[in-house]
């Protein structure tokens, strides 16, 4: 089985200098080299088959230590969150560059259980697919990474189950993040501009940069109207100058503050 990085003790002691070997026993640390081993070799597909590849442990085995949460996986997060944090954060104030908070949500598309399925596969639900443009069956995850100065990292990814919803979970992320040491910026689709994201992320020192739909309601010195009636407005009154040309990857727009 051929693998995209070498293996050696270079994950072991990538983890040990991180300290994360004080938050969970060796027991664990075993099954988590193998799970990271596997995710970074070449044919791949998300199961346990294809970890015991990398381990002298079966399959059922790596199953029931994911199932039976024999670990603190809490903790781990918290500790990686944390590490996470650190480098971006501290990254930030070397450099003087922005943070970026980049979130976004994907849907990984599971076969439609039968009807007759008495043990249909846990936690799938149907979403909508912005991409299929039809509702999917699968599991859904909000993920958000942080990123400066070109280093990126994941800080969280969150199954969306429908309990929650994503503009509350985004919202939760800004409250738990440091206040950012230079101005720095979120990075999200449409559906996440709105006043709960929005002002909850310039609290902690980011600004909102994300798409708007064109019937969104605002509120423009006061009146009530959309974003399409009001874009149109501005260009009827010829105020050219009130925009700001940008081109991004060949296709330019005029953007307005």
């Amino acid at each position: 089985m051929k693998t995209s990085i070498h293996y050696s003790e270079e994950i072991c002691k990538r983890l040990e200098a991180k300290k994360l070997t004080e938050t969970i026993s060796p027991y664990a640390m075993e099954y988590i080299n193998t799970i990271m081993l596997t995710i970074f070799s070449t044919g791949y597909h998300g199961k346990t088959v294809d970890m015991e590849k990398c381990s002298d442990k079966h399959r059922t085995s790596i199953s029931r230590f994911l199932h039976n949460d024999q670990w603190n996986a809490s903790s781990l997060e918290k500790a990686m969150k944390e590490l996470v944090i650190h480098t971006i954060y501290e990254e930030a104030e070397r450099s003087g560059k922005p943070i970026l908070c980049i979130v976004d949500d994907t849907i990984a598309s599971k076969t439609k259980p039968s009807s007759k399925a008495i043990h249909p596969m846990e936690a799938a639900n149907f979403h909508f697919s912005h991409l299929k443009r039809k509702q999917d069956y699968g599991h859904q995850a909000v993920g958000v990474l942080l990123s400066c100065n070109g280093i990126t990292l994941n800080y969280t990814m969150i199954m969306y189950d429908k309990s929650v919803s994503k503009i509350d979970i985004v919202k939760q992320i800004a409250e738990e993040l440091p206040t950012a040491p230079t101005s720095s910026y979120l990075l999200c689709d449409s559906w996440y501009v709105c006043e709960k994201v929005v002002n909850a992320f310039i609290c902690k020192g980011f600004h909102t940069v994300g798409a708007l739909k064109t019937n969104h309601i605002r509120y423009p010195y006061g009146t009530k109207m959309n974003v399409c009636e009001f874009a149109g407005k501005l260009i009827e009154a010829k105020c050219r100058e009130l925009f700001h040309l940008v081109t991004v990857k060949g296709r330019t727009y005029y953007v307005y503050r």
